[in-house]
């Protein structure tokens, strides 16, 4: 299990064998009942504000009570009319607090759940409702450019949860591109509230006025920007992982493609398989909520991969699985055989992005441990995606911005530039020829 981001919240879990929900809450393991239900989602927000996590107005409120039957020939009183906000250019009403909006932006989030699964979206709007957790008692309609630069104060010198102690002891603080993903998710909480009234419309106009934090004109805490990383880095790590992990990194390696893609492969969505290149089109993706259909090229290497892990398997079932991760007999040289692996029934049927990152941290700890004894250098920690870094800037070097943008399945040719900017070396042998 990936280690949580710094301000995210503890998630509900499926227990395989209840099909209970569970949550971890500060060492402690709590079931909320059947897991995707309403009655589970109840539990788990009342967990989230007993343990200081959600504001108390985030918690629900106590069900309604039936009508009463009617007595003799008088009928009950009806039940009391929805509050409708006024429409047209009436003035909103104020009563609203900080807290409810944030419940009631929670709720219509939890709603657009797809796939039956949080998406990263929704894991940002708790970060940002507990980011405004402080005012959560404050007349939403008073929430304006001070209280924002009040939330994002308090966000720079908030520890990050996902970072360990430097050599003095001090925990780094959040960096400055996630608080500004957190600030943009506030202002995205009062623009849903201003579409259904719940605010005045001047609140988006007075949180557009707070700019997003530029760099050198801040103390938030600066990450480095991700890079690829060398073929031969990868090489040395894969023998210190499983086979099938080890497959799996390589074929993201060959193909360029996003760790959760590949973990999401399946025989029946790759197409094309009587031409040279066959075509995987995955069925989720990041931009599948937009329409957009992503195509991922596989070419003969990539090829031999997947029909290495899917013969005698049926079509539905995933390429790598960590149900054959375990050797029924202890590996030799660091390979293990496809056909001396045995089914697990405990594990999950696919990898996780986050499984796949933790398995490339543990490989490197123990290439290093060993390089170490041997006194070689060591490698450098590495992550799954910069593979996709690397293969994209292969792309552009060979073929040109149009191949890197279509592997990458990018909309916009900004983005591609930020993957694979443009060739130094050949702007370099330009000056050199004619400069």
């Amino acid at each position: 299990m990936g280690r949580r981001t710094g301000g995210t919240l503890p998630q509900v879990c499926r227990h395989e064998g209840t099909g209970q929900g569970r949550v971890r809450i500060k060492g402690r393991t709590f079931y909320v009942g059947r897991f995707g239900t309403p009655e589970a989602h109840a539990r788990y927000i009342e967990l989230m504000v007993g343990h200081g996590y959600l504001p108390a107005a985030a918690a629900p409120g106590p069900a309604a009570e039936p009508p009463a039957p009617a007595v003799g020939n008088v009928a009950p009183e009806p039940p009391p009319e929805p509050t409708r906000l006024p429409a047209g250019n009436e003035q909103v009403p104020t009563g609203l607090t900080v807290g409810e909006v944030c419940a009631m932006y929670l709720s219509h989030i939890e709603g657009t759940v797809r796939h039956g699964q949080r998406s990263g979206r929704y894991e940002k709007a708790l970060a940002a409702v507990r980011a405004v957790r402080p005012l959560a008692t404050m007349p939403a309609a008073t929430f304006g450019t001070r209280a924002l630069l009040d939330v994002r104060g308090r966000l720079i010198v908030t520890p990050a949860s996902n970072r360990k102690p430097d050599a003095a002891g001090k925990v780094p603080t959040l960096a400055r591109r996630y608080i500004n993903e957190l600030i943009g998710h506030v202002r995205r909480m009062f623009d849903w509230a201003v579409l259904h009234e719940l605010v005045p419309n001047d609140r988006v106009a007075a949180l557009a006025v707070v700019k997003p934090l530029r760099k050198g004109d801040t103390t938030a805490r600066e990450t480095k920007p991700r890079k690829p990383v060398r073929p031969s880095i990868v090489r040395a790590t894969l023998p210190y992982m499983s086979r099938e992990m080890a497959d799996l990194v390589w074929f993201i390696r060959l193909t360029g493609c996003r760790p959760s893609e590949a973990a999401r492969l399946r025989l029946c969505h790759v197409h094309d398989r009587h031409k040279p290149v066959w075509r995987y089109v995955p069925k989720r993706h990041k931009t599948a909520h937009k329409g957009k259909t992503r195509h991922v090229p596989v070419g003969p290497q990539a090829q031999g991969i997947i029909a290495a892990h899917t013969a005698g398997r049926g079509q539905r079932d995933y390429v790598f699985t960590p149900q054959r991760s375990v050797p029924a007999r202890k590996p030799t040289n660091g390979v293990i055989p496809i056909e001396s692996r045995r089914p697990v029934a405990h594990a999950r049927k696919r990898f996780t992005k986050d499984g796949i990152m933790q398995a490339v941290r543990r490989a490197v700890i123990r290439a290093n441990k060993e390089r170490g004894e041997q006194q070689l250098p060591l490698l450098p920690h590495w992550t799954p995606y910069q593979l996709r870094y690397t293969r994209l800037r292969e792309i552009r070097k060979a073929d040109g911005r149009e191949a890197a943008q279509a592997t990458a399945g990018h909309s916009r040719e900004t983005m591609t530039d930020h993957y694979a900017p443009a060739n130094w070396r050949k702007a370099a042998r330009a000056a050199l020829a004619s400069g």
